[in-house]
């Protein structure tokens, strides 16, 4: 599947035979530009990832103790999850939810738009998630999917369902800016000192700050002034900001 046209029919497929073509392209032989891809490219993006994941392990294990939920937004093929449960369950006691349509990629708005992202793209049923997950050695009672889209999944009662337990990590996948302000409204109460915000497509749309997930922050960052992020680590594609807490007017006079 090299052609656009092809990519936007493949992604349409349902999901058993999205497998079954998959199935049949792994055995066929593979151009040098392939071989590139699954031995280079491929890789280093995994790679990129998890140094993310580790660095924040990294950070929550020497501030500890940090405890709460792993939070992750957008979860296609349960890769990050997968690699959140490596990363941190030997350290720590979390929680993992997995917010994500299971549909796919929604409606693309024009701020949004961008070649990679297409209307039910990125697509992975509810129950195929849960199976990859547990294949990997989660455990069924510490981890929690909510199916929907966001501006409809969010609710006030799922809020309240999940606290008071506040969030230790909190990824952000969502690719478009129309679904990261939901996220992010719905992320603010479960803020604690140390909880670290990464958001996984921070330099889409060529970095434009007025574009996808960078401007959502931005505008986040501007309704509630009072909550002060530091800057964490970063990768050519991800950015993460740790949490430090709400200020006050004192705490700013003390400051200057």
């Amino acid at each position: 599947m090299t052609s656009r046209p092809l990519r936007s029919l493949f992604h349409l497929l349902p999901t058993r035979f999205q497998a079954v073509a998959r199935t049949l392209r792994r055995r066929m032989p593979l151009t040098a530009m392939e071989r590139w891809v699954r031995n280079e490219y491929t890789p280093f993006a995994f790679d990129e990832r998890k140094w993310v994941f580790l660095s924040v392990a990294r950070f929550l294990h020497i501030n500890r103790p940090m405890v709460g939920y792993y939070l992750e937004f957008g979860s296609h093929e349960a890769n990050t999850m997968r690699m959140a449960w490596d990363c941190f369950h030997h350290l720590f006691d979390f929680d993992y939810v997995a917010f994500d349509s299971f549909q796919g990629l929604p409606k693309i708005e024009v701020i949004d738009r961008q070649d990679i992202w297409q209307q039910g793209k990125l697509r992975t049923e509810a129950d195929a998630f849960v199976r990859i997950c547990l294949d990997h050695g989660m455990p069924h009672d510490r981890l929690m999917t909510v199916k929907g889209f966001y501006d409809q999944s969010l609710t006030g009662e799922l809020k309240q369902r999940l606290l008071p337990k506040k969030a230790a990590v909190v990824y952000v996948d969502c690719d478009l800016y129309h679904s990261t302000i939901p996220v992010l409204e719905f992320v603010k109460n479960f803020l604690q000192k140390g909880t670290v915000i990464v958001f996984d497509d921070w330099n889409c749309f060529l970095a434009d700050p007025g574009k996808g997930e960078r401007r959502a922050w931005r505008e986040f960052c501007e309704r509630y002034p009072d909550l002060h992020f530091e800057d964490f680590v970063s990768t050519g594609m991800q950015k993460a900001f740790v949490y430090v807490g709400a200020w006050t007017e004192a705490d700013s006079t003390a400051v200057d």
